[in-house]
C-alpha cells in the first residue's frame, strides 16, 4: 500500500538530513516518528558525511547574510536542528566567546 503526502523542498531537505543522520531511509525514519519509536544515532562515517554536507550548505547561506534580520525562519530552524544533533552526538559545547566577554564585563567594578 502507498501513502503519499506533499512537503516543501525545505521540509524534504530536513527529513532527508534527519534520515541520513540516523542512517535510515526516509521511509524508515518517517515510520519511526509516526509510531513514536526512539531513534538512536550511532556516529559513523555516513553520519559525519551527512552532517558535513548539511553544514556546508548552511555555511554558504550564512556567509550571504549581511544583517541578522535577513535570516529566514527556515534557515534558523535548520541551524537549530543541526546544533541539536551535534549536541546530542558529543561533548559539551564550548562556551561562546560572546558569553565569556559579557561575563568579564559584568565582573568589572569601578574603583
Amino acid at each position: 500500500m502507498t501513502i503519499a503526502f506533499r512537503v516543501s523542498p525545505e521540509e524534504n531537505e530536513i527529513v532527508t538530513l534527519l534520515a541520513k543522520t540516523a542512517n535510515m531511509t526516509k521511509q524508515d525514519y518517517i515510520m519511526s516518528k509516526l509510531t513514536d519509536t526512539t531513534i538512536v544515532v550511532q556516529p559513523s562515517s555516513r553520519t559525519f558525511k551527512a552532517l558535513r554536507d548539511a553544514m556546508s550548505k548552511i555555511y554558504v547561506e550564512l556567509s550571504r547574510i549581511r544583517r541578522a534580520g535577513d535570516m529566514d525562519e527556515e534557515l534558523v530552524q535548520r541551524v537549530g536542528l543541526l546544533a541539536d544533533i551535534f549536541h546530542d552526538l558529543g561533548d559539551e559545547a564550548p562556551g561562546s566567546p560572546l558569553d565569556e566577554e559579557a561575563e568579564a564585563i559584568e565582573g568589572l567594578s569601578r574603583s
